[in-house]
């Protein structure tokens, strides 16, 4: 019986892959720091074949390489004509969310926790951090990353190059703050974001590659990378390609999961008061708590848009 495709990275599709993605990244920023087994807090045992540890990345590299990918076809569509109107779009794209969660957080805080309401959080707006000294890293990078893309597409130069740059860069941003200390997570998902570009520019020779192939050499590749020798540079560069095939398989378009992924960075915001104030009282519950922080963060989003962003 021969397999029927879905269309490679079909528009409605990678929204509910968004969807997905934003889900991994609740449900591993929730295991983030969880005490476990520690006394008086309920982990069940059989969650650790899940490797929640993973989530969180592998969702922010879906993230990146859709970014990639989705720029860079529509700047060539543009064929650098990029006009103020289409910048403006992705602006309120990317800050008004972010002013969103700030109303959010000073209303969150003055019902759970009014001692943190000093004026540190004016530094933390201004410099774009989360509540509570948390850097929003991703929001700090994917700024840039618009930045670069509108200036790639703005030059006179060939697809092929843009694409190489955008590889340049992102090493060497990736050896500038892995020496300068940082934390991991700075820097072992950036690679998804040429690979996505680079798709984009051979979209047809990528299309043309059979998904069970795909799926199960990535799939392959990826134990054994955890199992023998983890490295999560490129373990988080693979997995894009895993779930990008793995939906050429199986239908995941449904309007819940479309929901969070258009409005994927309004979740990834409003995640942080309700992980850290509003659902703390069942930290002590582990699948509880992550149930509740899900759960919890799609109704204030969609009180959200019906309210203030319809």
């Amino acid at each position: 019986m021969k397999l029927r495709l879905r269309q490679f990275l079909d528009y409605d599709d990678t929204y509910s892959l968004k969807g997905i993605a934003m889900l991994m990244i609740i449900i591993g920023h929730a295991f983030n720091g969880y005490p476990g087994t520690d006394t008086g807090y309920f982990y069940p045992a059989w969650l650790d074949c899940l490797h929640m540890e993973l989530w969180a990345a592998m969702g922010v590299s879906i993230f990146f390489f859709l970014s990639g990918y989705g720029m860079f076809l529509a700047l060539d569509k543009r064929q650098g004509s990029i006009d103020m109107k289409y910048v403006l779009s992705k602006v309120r794209k990317l800050f008004v969310p972010l002013l969103v969660y700030w109303c959010v957080e000073i209303v969150t805080l003055l019902i759970f926790n009014r001692q943190e309401l000093t004026t540190h959080i004016f530094r933390e707006i201004i410099t774009f951090s989360m509540h509570p000294d948390i850097e929003n890293w991703f929001f700090k990078v994917i700024v840039p990353t618009y930045v670069i893309m509108f200036g790639l597409f703005m030059t006179k130069i060939p697809n092929n190059v843009r694409v190489i740059l955008l590889f340049a860069l992102s090493l060497t941003y990736m050896l500038v703050f892995r020496k300068a200390g940082f934390g991991l997570w700075w820097y072992n998902t950036i690679l998804a974001l040429p690979l996505g570009a680079l798709v984009a520019y051979r979209r047809e020779l990528f299309e043309k590659i059979h998904p069970v192939i795909v799926c199960l050499i990535c799939a392959a590749v990826m134990a054994s990378i955890y199992l023998f020798h983890f490295n999560s540079i490129v373990f988080n560069a693979i997995a894009p390609f895993l779930f990008i095939y793995l939906i050429r398989l199986v239908n995941i378009n449904n309007k819940l999961l479309t929901f969070i992924g258009v409005n994927s960075f309004l979740f990834y915001f409003i995640e942080c008061p309700v992980l850290d104030e509003i659902v703390q009282f069942s930290y002590s519950n582990f699948p509880l708590y992550c149930l509740l922080a899900v759960c919890v963060t799609y109704l204030i989003v969609k009180i959200i848009r019906l309210a203030v962003l319809r």
